[in-house]
């Protein structure tokens, strides 16, 4: 993974087509480039004496098509090294070694990345010029201009931008002579968020997460009250459920690791350790971007962070994938169109938890109605997705509008209505005041989506008179609610069919949800594309359609027990439950009654109805 060019071939990939370097010996320099100085296998693959340094020039410089340099053979003025910053000259591995003119002639261990190329001559103002030249070479004459570098590098480079430049270390990072080798810098003095070690764990991070489809990262630090077995916690949330990342990160990093993915943010401040910070991180994995939206807090042994991944293709789902059941889908769609032509309007409800998919089926809603004669606008906190065509604005409820008031929900919400939208999009409902902006605004002809953490469809309406708005409000103005859960989906590569156990027949029959004799459920077996049975996850919906028979029932009594009977028993559109839903999933062999309920194996005890 790198944001440099991905058409060229790599160094490994160059070596391993040399009929001279088995894979044995690639194997060994990789692993100790990971503990050199200049930490490039290239110069490992010299220093090993695997191949001649001139040989190593002219096939690098023959499969990137690049003029190489043998700086060995040359004089250099150490003046026009100095040309170049020196924390800048050892990040990117750029020597300035001649000056021609207006143009200054670089050394680089990498001369295809164009950000080195940019930032040297956004920093000199001169052109110039890469050439192709051993690491090992490049640092010795940094070395002789500057001298020998200290242990630790300027403030300078740790405020530039860190570019990616290592590719996939994980294996390498698994590896526990390496753990063992880093951890004997055990002064956090000694660690810089520069240090290439420190670019590899972080690049193995982020390929772990990418690798395993990993939702969120979290590194917490830990100790004990005796100080020791201290540990740094790098744990991916998979399908749900945390899991322990497959490599170590030494204690003594716990700070430089903070510090570069701080770096990486551009926006926070890399010497607060206070206060919580929030930033964004962008980088490009098999030609598409991914994002992660980074949140740090301090903890009682030093920053913690949660990356939360923003895969850009998410928000482009199509609302028919997301497994809706046919008629419930049908249904959805329903209330997303005008009636005869007309201009629709009303609001809609997505509720749930935290990592429900909520936003996901916003998204997908908002996709779906999207076209070039609807102005769309949302209110947001954060933007976590771009969608074409669509008015974005990013609320701040930290940001100061004077006389007590900020940028919230509803004071975007309460611009919006003279700006002439069609349809709004409100990120969540936390408060009356929006609650009852957002209210008006579907009362006064516009189509109005946001999202409510509430356990079920029924559930919502109470809260939203809890909330202070009377009943008669959100009687009339609530078009439907689509409440939802996310559960994992059972491993195609090693699903079997297997007979219902006596509670699972159980739970269908207190549900009442028909169990067709002869019915045979899938379970996963475990191989190596799944985490025990279970690769990615499906929706379970349960979607209320605000008709009359609901309505009339709100106005007599909100209790979420009246309305979620009148829905289920008494309604045309006769609701299926959140519940029901996904006993039909499991039996169109998709997930497990276990996953439906929320309950391990061992605990298979039915809900009551």
């Amino acid at each position: 993974m790198s944001v440099k060019s991905a058409s060229r071939k790599s160094v490994k990939e160059i070596l391993m087509d040399v009929p001279g370097i088995s894979p044995e010996d690639l194997h060994k320099a990789e692993r100790e480039s990971m503990m050199k100085k200049d930490g490039r296998l290239q110069q490992t693959v010299v220093d090993l004496k695997l191949m001649e340094k001139v040989d190593m020039l002219q096939l690098l410089s023959r499969s990137w098509r690049q003029k190489g340099v043998d700086l060995s053979e040359m004089e250099i003025d150490p003046e026009v090294v100095k040309t170049v910053p020196e924390a800048i000259a050892r990040k990117h591995f750029a020597l300035p070694f001649a000056r021609e003119d207006a143009v200054l002639l670089i050394a680089l261990a990498d001369p295809l990345d164009p950000f080195i190329l940019e930032d040297i001559h956004l920093r000199t103002g001169h052109q110039v010029q890469g050439y192709l030249a051993m690491p090992g070479d490049i640092l010795r004459e940094i070395d002789k201009a500057y001298g020998v570098a200290a242990p630790s590098m300027s403030d300078e480079a740790l405020q530039d931008v860190a570019e990616q430049r290592t590719k996939e270390m994980l294996e390498s990072l698994k590896d526990t002579d390496l753990v063992e080798r880093l951890e004997e810098k055990t002064d956090v003095t000694e660690v810089d968020a520069s240090a290439p070690e420190v670019e590899k764990i972080i690049n193995a991070i982020i390929l772990a997460a990418l690798q395993m489809k990993a939702s969120d990262i979290h590194i917490e630090p830990f100790e004990d009250i005796a100080g020791r077995n201290s540990k740094i916690s790098v744990r991916l949330r998979v399908d749900g459920l945390l899991k322990e990342a497959p490599f170590k990160i030494p204690w003594s990093y716990r700070h430089a690791v903070l510090a570069k993915v701080k770096i990486m943010t551009l926006t926070m401040n890399i010497t607060e350790r206070r206060i919580p910070q929030s930033g964004r991180i962008q980088v490009m994995a098999k030609g598409r971007p991914i994002e992660f939206r980074v949140e740090t807090i301090p903890t009682v042994y030093g920053e913690a962070v949660s990356m939360r991944l923003l895969d850009r293709k998410s928000v482009k789902v199509d609302i028919k994938k997301l497994g809706f059941m046919p008629d419930t889908l049908d249904r959805l769609l329903n209330q997303l169109k005008g009636v005869g032509g007309k201009k629709n309007y009303g609001m809609v409800l997505v509720t749930g938890p935290t990592g429900s998919g909520k936003t996901t089926t916003l998204y997908a809603c908002l996709n779906h109605i999207n076209r070039p004669d609807i102005r769309v606008i949302t209110a947001e906190n954060p933007v976590e997705y771009n969608i074409d065509g669509i008015v974005q604005v990013p609320v701040n409820p930290d940001l100061s509008l004077g006389d007590d008031k900020c940028f919230d929900f509803a004071t975007a919400l309460r611009s919006f209505l003279r700006l002439d939208p069609d349809v709004v999009m409100v990120g969540e409902i936390r408060d009356q005041e929006t609650a009852r902006i957002g209210m008006e605004a579907a009362m006064t002809g516009h189509l109005v989506f946001s999202t409510l953490h509430t356990n079920d469809a029924a559930s919502t309406v109470s809260r939203l008179t809890e909330m202070g708005l009377p009943s008669y409000m959100v009687a009339g103005t609530v078009k439907c609610i689509l409440s939802q859960r996310l559960c994992r989906t059972v491993c195609e590569d090693c699903k079997k069919p297997a007979d219902p156990t006596p509670e699972e027949a159980e739970v269908f029959r207190i549900y009442g949800v028909p169990l067709p004799p002869g019915t045979k459920f899938s379970r996963g077996a475990g191989c190596n594309n799944c985490g025990g049975g279970f690769r990615g996850r499906c929706g379970i919906h349960e979607l209320m359609i605000m008709d009359e028979v609901i309505r009339k029932a709100a106005l007599t009594d909100i209790s979420a027990d009246n309305i979620r009977k009148a829905a289920v028993e008494q309604s045309p559109q006769k609701m299926r439950t959140i519940i029901q839903d996904g006993l039909m999933k499991v039996l169109q062999g998709v997930t497990t009654v276990q996953e439906v309920l929320g309950e391990t194996a061992e605990d298979l005890s039915p809900r009551k109805k």
